[in-house]
């Protein structure tokens, strides 16, 4: 009898992954008002960039293991990110920002963000770094120091913790976006390392066993500190993933689309991007009467243009002329 979930699912269904946590993202971002179901989803789509970390997390550990060449994994990884996040960008500065050539370059390379400057967005600063660091993490695996992996997990939740009880943090604070995101891409390391040695399940299951009640003591008193709902959907990931695995694997027909939204989820999340930062500076204005519509609207536009500049990128070989 085949099993309902096992580990080379997450491999099987990892553009899958993708592109439900892309669209989870999207929902979050765009909200909606009126259609109460998706309005109740939407409120948790900051989980998709869990997501997003450790399907990270995953294939990178893969990617080292292919090809231990450190120059040849940096190099595919930020040709992956650049040029697209560069052209992009370009539009972005233009038609939002009006930023002169010095800020672009600011905003778009990430030094910025690590300054203290301008920048576009917290996520792709942050997952470049984790891609110069997921050497080191594989070599922690490879050596099997599994004691130094987890301090660094226990040292990221503990100060995690310890920033958002005591309100050391504003609302939007990216830096910190990050700091409680790293246990995700090393638990993403994890379950490859596992897959690559045949090692049961169990220790999958013994980890999303152990989440949910750190969820139940955390979620509730985001009532009183807004970033413990944020911090608390973490510890349920090993459940989203098992959750949109059996997803991917129950409604086959949808795959292909949604496995073409997971492979373009770098465009689309720029571009959405573009939109967010519209609407919240009011360049885009949108009537509340309209607004699940123009949710919706926005959410399938993101997707088709993210899908036809991946497409682009890809036909053309844009990524040979950097």
């Amino acid at each position: 009898m085949n099993r309902l979930f096992t580990f080379k699912d997450i491999s099987t269904y990892r553009s899958e992954l993708m592109g439900w946590a892309i669209l989870w993202i999207m929902m979050l971002h765009f909200t909606f008002t009126q259609i109460k179901p998706l309005g109740f989803l939407a409120q948790y789509g900051f989980a998709g960039v869990e997501i997003f970390m450790f399907v990270s997390g995953f294939g990178l550990y893969f990617s080292l293991d292919k090809d231990s060449n450190l120059l040849h994994f940096y190099k595919k990884r930020l040709l992956r990110i650049f040029p697209t996040y560069y052209i992009l960008g370009i539009f972005a500065s233009i038609l939002l920002y009006n930023d002169s050539v010095v800020t672009y370059l600011f905003r778009y390379t990430t030094i910025g963000f690590w300054t203290g400057g301008v920048y576009g967005e917290w996520y792709i600063p942050s997952i470049v770094l984790l891609y110069l660091l997921a050497p080191l993490f594989k070599a922690l695996y490879h050596k099997k120091l599994f004691i130094i992996i987890i301090s660094v997990c226990c040292i990221c939740l503990l100060a995690s913790y310890y920033i958002i009880a005591n309100e050391y943090i504003t609302k939007g604070e990216p830096h910190f976006f990050l700091l409680y995101r790293v246990p995700a891409f090393i638990f993403g390391m994890a379950c490859a390392y596992w897959i690559k040695n045949r090692i049961s399940e169990k220790y999958y299951y013994f980890l999303l066993l152990a989440g949910i009640p750190f969820f139940i003591l955390l979620f509730p008193h985001h009532h009183e500190i807004y970033n413990f709902k944020y911090f608390s959907l973490l510890f349920l990931l090993p459940l989203f993933i098992l959750c949109f695995t059996i997803i991917s694997r129950l409604i086959t027909p949808i795959n292909p689309l949604i496995s073409s939204i997971g492979k373009a989820s770098l465009e689309i999340y720029i571009i959405q991007g573009m939109f967010f930062h519209a609407i919240l500076t009011g360049i885009i204005k949108i009537p509340a009467e309209y607004h699940d519509i123009i949710s919706i609207f926005l959410i399938i536009i993101s997707s088709v243009f993210g899908i036809l500049f991946h497409w682009l990128v890809e036909k053309t070989r844009i990524l040979r002329l950097f």
